[in-house]
């Protein structure tokens, strides 16, 4: 899907949701459709005047909410979820709705829209079970968010509940059988459960009743922070809280495409895999644009070709597969090994239904181990000793039994390899020789995907200094290699405690003084976005003074010392600072302690 293509599938889905109330995509999907427009502008460096993008569009003239809404982040193993979730809720299979009440009574309904802006569906109210014209208790200026649902026998409940909101007539409104149940209420600072029990005091059913939920339709649970406190600290990213996430099943979802073209990858036994390149679909969520075709066997046995209607599935959210042909478009574009022998440069040998090549791909292999070594600094391990135990891939470090035929300096090197596995994420990725990222870009792509289970989310983030080549590299890196990388025993996770510090310094006071190489607002920004509270005047509760020259004596300088604040060489941690942000700010931030 090409850049225009995709532009307007975003409008069409918008136009249809936002102003028809019909959605044929879950808002998941359509927030990945976005985030792939907004990348693909920004990759290219412009937007049309009439991309959603660019404009509000269909949300002019619609009703702005008291506060933005936010979507559920997705998860689909109970393990990626923190055990300080404590609060367990049904995700009702609905659409979501806003409720504002005055003084005690019912004022204006909002459909959720595109969580800023949304449709007044107040007039419909009367006709939706669990909505109070009044509600109990002296309480003013309430807003409360809730699904709304239905028992009805329809096909799609979430497309069914939304497009009842978008009609005008009351009685077939009244006919349709929704349903309002509340989850929450906003601009209150109280924790969760507090505020649910004051729901309910109102006159609301809640998510808390689990008879009444348990007889609508659900796509899921939801896990949330109780504390309200934690919840401020944790905040929003852009899309969704961080202290609340939805649990999904996955199941093994087909979508219909056509294949585009086919890439050969050479992976670290000198197999040649082919990767179909798709138009683009969104199944589960996720816009696949790719998938597997196993094998040149495979491919001829059920003569695949350029321009064919093919069946692709994506089973628990693994790397998606082609199925089946729906359709074959012409036998002159079925695909052969001269195909794969034309895309890689070289002769190939066939062994049963797989391609190889030779003699280069050990070479490769072996400078890729090389290149492994050197970027997690284990010493001592050159080529000689590489060629001698036969070593030639990064799994062969972590399973040879030979390392005592290198003598004394064998336990050093064994030494040296139980270090690796305590290294840092960002240092692994780089290690992993996948073109194109070495340490430095790793520690950007870390930054915003911390862990290597979710690294195929590049595909949508927006990573600065990540371009759309860097992006397909990693991609197809993935699409061969990503399996054996699980087995290493090694941090594929960024190291929590990196948080941890971070927020055991969250809000103090820090100072700035000096001529530095960047403006205050910039320095400011830095240290604001890891909650440092930067001010212009040294005090007692000011926890450091961050200065350009420790030597140069100043009022601000006379002062940290007096009252015994920590005082921090701007020069000495600049590299940590202006390289931000997580691992370069780490060391800088540990200056503190």
């Amino acid at each position: 899907m090409n850049y225009q293509e995709l532009k307007e599938t975003v409008i069409s889905y918008s136009k249809k949701y936002y102003d028809q109330h019909r959605s044929e995509i879950n808002d998941e999907e359509y927030d990945i459709l976005y985030d792939k427009l907004q990348a693909v502008e920004e990759a290219q460096g412009w937007a049309d005047s009439n991309s959603p993008t660019v404009l509000v569009g269909s949300y002019a003239g619609k009703i702005k909410h008291p506060y933005q809404l936010y979507s559920l982040k997705k998860v689909y193993e109970k393990s990626e979820i923190d055990a300080e979730f404590n609060i367990i809720t049904p995700k009702l299979d609905g659409t979501n709705l806003t409720l504002i009440y005055d003084e005690g009574k019912f004022q204006r309904a909002i459909t959720r829209g595109n969580g800023e802006y949304g449709d007044d569906v107040s007039h419909l109210m009367t006709y939706c079970k669990g909505i109070p014209e009044y509600i109990k208790g002296a309480y003013n200026n309430v807003i409360i968010t809730g699904e709304c649902v239905t028992d009805n026998e329809v096909e799609n409940f979430r497309n069914y509940v939304s497009g009842s909101l978008g009609l005008k007539d009351s009685k077939e409104f009244e006919s349709r059988n929704i349903r309002f149940i509340a989850h929450d209420s906003l601009g209150t600072e109280l924790s969760y459960t507090i505020r649910m029990g004051l729901i309910e005091k109102m006159g609301f059913h809640t998510i808390f009743d689990k008879n009444l939920c348990g007889q609508y339709p659900q796509d899921g649970v939801v896990y949330r922070i109780d504390n309200w406190k934690r919840c401020n600290q944790l905040g929003y990213t852009s899309k969704y809280p961080r202290f609340a996430v939805a649990l999904k099943e996955r199941g093994t979802l087909t979508a219909k495409t056509i294949l585009q073209d086919v890439i050969w990858v050479t992976g670290r036994t000198g197999m040649v895999n082919p990767i179909g390149l798709v138009d683009s679909v969104v199944i589960d969520g996720a816009i696949i644009g790719r998938v597997t075709l196993h094998n040149i066997g495979f491919i001829q046995d059920h003569k695949l070709g350029l321009g064919d209607t093919i069946e692709i599935e994506r089973s628990g959210g693994v790397i998606p597969k082609f199925n089946r042909v729906l359709n074959h478009f012409n036998t002159s574009t079925r695909i052969e090994q001269r195909h794969a022998e034309e895309a890689v440069g070289y002769a190939l040998r066939r062994v049963g239904p797989r391609l190889y090549c030779s003699d280069e791909t050990q070479h490769n292999s072996v400078k890729g181990l090389e290149h492994f070594i050197k970027t997690l600094e284990i010493k001592g391990l050159g080529p000689a000793s590489i060629t001698k135990l036969k070593l030639n891939h990064p799994t062969d470090l972590y399973r040879s039994q030979e390392w005592g035929t290198l003598g004394i300096n064998g336990e050093k090197i064994q030494a040296e390899i139980e270090k690796s596995k305590s290294k840092p994420y960002y240092m692994v990725l780089g290690a992993l020789g996948i073109p194109g990222v070495g340490r430095e870009t790793a520690r950007q792509i870390v930054s915003h995907i911390p862990q290597f289970n979710r690294l195929r989310e590049i595909e949508l983030a927006h990573i600065p200094g990540i371009g759309p080549k860097t992006v397909e590299s990693i991609l197809a890196w993935l699409d061969v290699n990503e399996e054996w990388v699980t087995t290493l025993p090694l941090q594929l996770i960024q190291d929590q405690s990196v948080e941890a510090v971070l927020q055991s310094h969250s809000q103090k006071k820090v100072c700035v003084t000096g001529k530095l190489d960047m403006t205050r607002n910039e320095l400011s920004n830095i240290l604001t976005e890891f909650d440092f509270q930067v001010t212009n005047t040294v005090t007692k509760d000011c926890y450091a003074l961050i200065t350009s020259d420790t030597s140069t004596a100043g009022s601000k300088m006379s002062k940290a010392q007096q009252l015994g604040i920590k005082i921090i060489n701007y020069w000495d941690n600049r590299g940590d600072i202006v390289n931000g942000p997580v691992p370069h700010l780490f060391n800088f931030i540990l200056a503190f302690s």
